[in-house]
C-alpha cells in the first residue's frame, strides 16, 4: 500500500532529499517570490477597475502597460552588477524597486503617473526574476536545481493568487490592492538579513563582459533564449493581463465567480510547478520545458474561444500547468547554459527579453485587440509559441551540469 502511495506521489516529489540548506535558501527565495507575485499581478488582476480608474480604453491600458515593461531594461545593469559585484545586493535593489512600485502606483492621479511607478515595479521583477533563479541554482544541490526553482514559481503563483484574490476590494477602489504592496516593507529587513550570496560567485568572482553573450562565444545559446522567452511571453502577457477583462466583460461571469474559476483552475494547474520540476531533473530541461509551452498555448487558446464555464474551468488549469512546468525546467536550463561570470547578466538580459515580448505583445494590443478582438489576438500570438517550442528544442540538454564547469563545454 505504501509503495502504490509512493508511486502515485513520486512525480510531485524532487529525484534527491534536500539537505538543510537547500531548505534554507528556497524557504528565503521564496518569501521574495511572494512579494514579487502580489506586485506584479495587481495591474492585471484589477485590470477592468484599474483601467476605468485611470479612464484608459481597452488598447490604451494594453499601450501602458506594454510601454511600463520596455522600461524595465532598466534591470540590465543590475544584472551586469550581480557578474561583477555579487548576486545578494542587486536582488535586494530589486525587491526594493518591487515594493516601492507597487505603493507609489496606488497613490497616482493620472495615467503617466501609473506608468512610471508601474515600470520602476517591473524594473525590480525583471531584476528579480533573473538573479532568484540564479541564486537558486548556485546555492542548491545539483539533483535538486529545477526542483527548487520549482518553489520560487510556485511562491511568485501564490502572490498572484492573493492580488487575485483581492479583485472585490478593486471593485471598491481600485488603488487599494496597488498600496497593499507596501506591505512588502515589513519583509524586507527579514530578506537583507538573510538572502545569500552565491557560493559559486565567491569562487569565481570575476565577471565576463557583455560583447561575449550578444556576439561572441555564448551568443547562440543566448539569442536562442531570449527569442524564446520573448515569442512565449508576448502571448501570455496578453491571456494574463486580460483573462479578467474577457471572463468579465466578454463571457458575463460575475466578479466573485472569474476569481473562483481563475482561483481553482490556476491552483489545480499549480502542481505544474512540482511535476515540471520533478521531470526536468528526473527527464531533463529541454523537452520537459517543449511539453510545458505546448500544454499552456492549448489552455490559453481554449480560455480565450470556450464560453462553457466547465471547459473555461479546465482551460485554466492546463494553461497554468503549463505555464507553472515552464519555471523550474525553463529556469534551471537558462541557469545551466552559461558560465558563472555571465550567468547573472545572461539570466537578468533573458528576463528583460520576457518583459520585451510582453510589451510587444500589449503594444500590438492597440490594434489588434480593439480590431480583432482578443480571441483572434490570442491566436496570432500563440504562433510564436510555436516557434519559442522549436527554439527551445535547438538548445543543448543541460541536466546534471557541473556550474563550475559549464566554461569547457561551449556550444
Amino acid at each position: 500500500m505504501r509503495s502504490a502511495v509512493r508511486r502515485v506521489l513520486d512525480p510531485l516529489l524532487p529525484v534527491e532529499h534536500f539537505t538543510k540548506a537547500d531548505r534554507r535558501v528556497v524557504f528565503i527565495i521564496w518569501v521574495a517570490g511572494v512579494i514579487q507575485g502580489f506586485g506584479q499581478s495587481q495591474a492585471s488582476a484589477s485590470l477592468p477597475f484599474t483601467r476605468d480608474g485611470l479612464g484608459l480604453s481597452e488598447g490604451e491600458m494594453s499601450l501602458l502597460l506594454g510601454i511600463a515593461r520596455l522600461a524595465a531594461f532598466a534591470a540590465l545593469p543590475l544584472g551586469w552588477l550581480g557578474d561583477h559585484r555579487g548576486r545578494r545586493r542587486p536582488f535586494l535593489w530589486a525587491m526594493t524597486f518591487i515594493i516601492a512600485g507597487g505603493l507609489l502606483s496606488g497613490l497616482v492621479v493620472e495615467a503617466w503617473q501609473f506608468g512610471l511607478f508601474h515600470s520602476l515595479l517591473r524594473t525590480g521583477t525583471a531584476a528579480v526574476s533573473g538573479l532568484a533563479i540564479v541564486l537558486l541554482a548556485e546555492n542548491s544541490s545539483p539533483r535538486v536545481r529545477a526542483y527548487s526553482i520549482s518553489f520560487y514559481g510556485a511562491a511568485v503563483s501564490l502572490g498572484s493568487g492573493v492580488a487575485l484574490m483581492l479583485l472585490p476590494i478593486a471593485e471598491i477602489d481600485w488603488r487599494l490592492p496597488h498600496l497593499l504592496t507596501g506591505l512588502g516593507l515589513i519583509l524586507l529587513p527579514f530578506l537583507i538579513k538573510n538572502v545569500p550570496e552565491s557560493k559559486i560567485y565567491v569562487i569565481e568572482h570575476a565577471g565576463g563582459h557583455w560583447r561575449e553573450l550578444v556576439s561572441g562565444p555564448w551568443a547562440g545559446r543566448f539569442w536562442k533564449v531570449v527569442a524564446a522567452g520573448f515569442l512565449a511571453s508576448a502571448y501570455g502577457a496578453v491571456g494574463a493581463a486580460f483573462s479578467t477583462e474577457r471572463l468579465i466583460n466578454q463571457v458575463g461571469l460575475t466578479t466573485g465567480t472569474t476569481v473562483t474559476v481563475l482561483l481553482v483552475g490556476g491552483t489545480l494547474g499549480g502542481i505544474g510547478f512540482f511535476i515540471g520540476g520533478h521531470m526536468a531533473d528526473a527527464w531533463g530541461r529541454r523537452n520537459t520545458s517543449v511539453v510545458a509551452l505546448l500544454m499552456a498555448l492549448v489552455g490559453g487558446l481554449t480560455l480565450f474561444s470556450a464560453t462553457s464555464l466547465a471547459l473555461i474551468l479546465v482551460a485554466a488549469m492546463v494553461s497554468g500547468f503549463g505555464t507553472f512546468a515552464f519555471v523550474p525546467s525553463g529556469g534551471s536550463h537558462r541557469a545551466e547554459l552559461f558560465p558563472t561570470n555571465l550567468r547573472s547578466s545572461a539570466n537578468t538580459a533573458a528576463s528583460n527579453g520576457a518583459l520585451a515580448g510582453s510589451a510587444s505583445g500589449l503594444i500590438a494590443g492597440i490594434w489588434t485587440i480593439d480590431t480583432f478582438g482578443l480571441t483572434s489576438t490570442m491566436l496570432i500570438l500563440g504562433v510564436g509559441v510555436l516557434l519559442a517550442a522549436g527554439l527551445t528544442m535547438l538548445l543543448p540538454e543541460t541536466r546534471g551540469q557541473d556550474l563550475t564547469a559549464i566554461e569547457a563545454d561551449r556550444r
